[in-house]
């Protein structure tokens, strides 16, 4: 940690390299992702909030990926690349430039 602020990067109280730890909870706790080596996989989970949107964005083997949860249903957005395979819970999604999006139903808490 860099309580000092030797780099001269924690203005506004943000510390990036912090931030990492941050993104890995919102992604793999409540996004559910994971990297078996062969394709990404993602079990969603409802937001604890009732307004609560999470986004975020995942560049995979030169695909860049946008998954979007929100109240009821996960979104996945193929924003670059040719073809992309993710796994949503059991069920194997292909997305590619012709069928960019697949939405899903979000497990409930």
């Amino acid at each position: 940690m860099d309580l000092a602020d030797v780099g001269g990067n924690v203005k506004d109280g943000c510390h990036i390299a912090s931030m990492g730890g941050t993104w890995m909870m919102l992604t793999y706790g409540l996004g559910g992702m994971r990297d078996d080596g062969a394709m990404l996989s993602f079990t969603p989970r409802r937001a604890p909030e009732d307004n609560a949107i999470l986004r975020f964005p995942v560049t995979y083997r030169s695909q860049r990926l946008e998954v979007e949860i929100g109240l009821e249903k996960v979104e996945y957005a193929l924003r670059e690349g040719e073809c992309l395979t993710i796994r949503h819970e059991a069920e194997e999604i292909q997305l590619t430039r012709e069928n960019p999006v697949a939405a899903r139903a979000v497990t409930r808490w």
